[in-house]
């Protein structure tokens, strides 16, 4: 003790005071660090939760892209008549069976070329932007499935349930991207089924999609879809945050370890993105940042004792400084110890120093706690071009003048005759121009009905008519050929062994006069106001009658006021379209925008 007594630490007042100092700096230091802790910790769990919330939010907008495109694509079909006899023809099979004889059916008794729902639904598999893996249709005869398979299409009626087809085809998607209602295109009110669009969960959450924490992608059913590599225990920590009802918080492990989680629940897909963090984690990620804070306490502990040694009592007044400032540290208030002025006389020395430092640390700490981290992930798209597939019109020319050519050779007449009628039809609407005659316009309506009266020889009779002085009035091309497709969807009954259409062109002093006059059933007259309605003032919505809205609006815009159209029952029955038509075309109307 001797060796200590020309120091204070000789002295009992002293000591005391050396020792109750050391004992304040380190309840201080303690203090600080416990606050500073707490405070970072809350600091980087908030960038966590930042992080998964832009990450979940990206995807979400994704899938509403997803469900806007598909939205779209889905309406585009209900244009595409063909294409909604086909998927009400799959909606309606219980088996691959039953959807080829009724395509067979549909092939029959369509005069065009029939088409397929898979095939027109792969462009949504090859298109980068929508990302579906694989489209479900659900209708009362079951459940149908189409995924794209080493680049082909897979058509499937053998899954009963889409937990079994998700289990059974891991590549066929996980997450329902979009799913939409499909009604009957002739009855509106009446659901043929609903059409899903799904996606792979590890597709749409790659790698970009990884945060500073242990991540997955849980489904409704509570199993992991998706997410990064974890040990068994992240994986109960993640299985165990997905049960929480809370979209944060904090929750006691079966380890022992406090761990933070953050919880999003998709409202298009369905599912749930989970982050799950420990503060043991949170300590290794940030151990530089830790081992800086401690390194900085320790300096101010040091300098404050350092500060005691050389003389409680002289520098009493600025250890009054530094606890200042080690209280707006604790109170957060940095901004006031950035702008504290030391006392002059102390700056030079060793505890002007340890003030100085303190404001760095200050300053740093001011920096960690106000800190915002904002990351921004730039969205690559990737567009690719579908497929399309095109017939050569030389192809199929020369393969109709093939198959005539072996009628002829085979004694079938009519055969060939139908075959050379449709080819010349074909080639008629490939290099047709806007503007023909009224007579080519005849012509090409003859040719049609020939070919519907080879189809129909034992009931179906045809007659035309057309006065040579109007024969060379110009007119839009292909409007007569719509108005007799309307007799064989409306009027024209299988079970008589007399069908007639009648087309007369007579000239009238101021233009011409086209009637086009059948022996159907005609329409009852409730209905027949409406049908006027949607001809004159309808849109083109596929539930009306586009037929007659789009002749009357072509002849309408290209004629203007030098056009009239009427629609009526015969009195001896049928149905009867009374067309006239100016002998002046309006100028002002360019067809090529039409």
């Amino acid at each position: 003790m001797s060796r200590f007594r020309n120091t204070f630490l000789g002295y009992r007042i002293y000591r005391k005071k050396f020792i109750g100092t050391i004992a304040v700096v380190i309840l201080l230091c303690l203090t600080v660090f416990s606050i500073v802790f707490f405070f970072s910790v809350h600091a980087w769990m908030d960038d966590i939760r930042q992080q998964a919330q832009s990450r979940f939010q990206e995807r979400e907008r994704r899938l509403g892209t997803i469900e806007s495109w598909t939205e779209s694509y889905v309406n585009g079909m209900y244009e595409d008549k063909p294409l909604m006899y086909d998927l009400k023809a799959l909606l309606a099979a219980h088996d691959n069976r039953e959807y080829l004889l009724e395509r067979r059916y549909l092939s029959q008794a369509q005069a065009g070329q029939i088409s397929y729902v898979p095939a027109n639904l792969k462009q949504l598999f090859l298109d980068g932007r929508s990302r579906i893996t694989g489209v479900t249709l659900q209708s009362g005869s079951g459940l149908k499935a189409i995924w794209l398979e080493n680049g082909d299409i897979c058509l499937s009626f053998d899954y009963g349930e889409i937990e079994d087809l998700k289990r059974l085809n891991p590549g066929f998607g996980d997450i329902r991207a979009a799913s939409c209602q499909i009604r009957d295109p002739g009855d509106m009110s009446g659901e043929l089924g609903t059409l899903e669009f799904w996606i792979d969960s590890r597709e749409l959450y790659d790698e970009s999609s990884s945060v500073n924490a242990v991540w997955g992608v849980f489904g409704t059913d509570g199993e992991r879809m998706t997410g990064s590599d974890t040990t068994s225990v992240q994986e109960r920590r993640l299985l165990h945050a997905a049960q929480q009802g809370a979209q944060s918080g904090w929750f006691r492990s079966e380890d022992g370890q406090n761990v933070f989680f953050v919880k999003f629940t998709s409202r298009e897909g369905g599912f749930s993105y989970v982050a799950v963090k420990s503060v043991a984690e949170l300590v290794a990620d940030n151990r530089y940042v830790l081992f800086a804070l401690v390194s900085a306490l320790s300096i101010l502990a040091g300098g404050v004792i350092l500060y005691s040694y050389a003389g409680i009592r002289t520098d009493a007044d600025f250890l009054a400084t530094i606890k200042g400032m080690l209280s707006e540290m604790e109170n957060g208030r940095f901004e006031e110890l950035q702008k504290r002025e030391l006392p002059r006389r102390h700056r030079e020395t060793e505890y002007g120093m340890i003030a100085v430092a303190l404001q760095d640390v200050g300053q740093k700490l001011q920096g960690y706690i106000e800190t915002e981290y904002i990351l921004k992930l730039k969205e690559q798209e990737t567009q690719m071009r579908a497929l399309q597939h095109q017939i050569n019109p030389h192809f199929l020319y020369n393969t109709l003048e093939t198959l005539r050519s072996k009628a002829l050779l085979q004694g079938d007449r009519d055969m060939a005759d139908a075959i050379a009628m449709l080819g010349s039809l074909y080639r008629a609407r490939m290099h047709r121009k806007d503007r023909i005659t009224l007579g080519e316009e005849f012509q090409l309506l003859e040719m049609y009905l020939k070919i519907m009266a080879l189809r129909f020889r034992d009931n179906f009779v045809y007659q035309m008519e057309l006065d040579p002085e109007i024969a060379g009035m110009e007119t839009v091309s292909f409007w007569l050929q719509p108005l007799a497709e309307n007799f064989f969807t409306h009027g024209f009954d299988r079970n008589s062994f007399y069908n007639l259409l009648i087309v007369t062109g007579n000239a009238r002093e101021d233009g011409a006069f086209i009637e086009v006059i059948d022996n159907g059933s005609g329409v009852p007259e409730e209905q027949l106001e409406e049908i006027r309605r949607n001809m004159y003032e309808g849109t083109d919505d596929p539930e009306a009658d586009i037929g007659l809205r789009n002749v009357y609006m072509r002849l309408n815009y290209f004629y203007r006021d030098r056009f009239t159209m009427e629609i009526r029952n015969n009195e001896e029955g049928g149905f009867r379209i009374s067309i006239f038509i100016g002998g002046k075309v309006g100028e002002d109307v360019h067809i090529g925008d039409r």
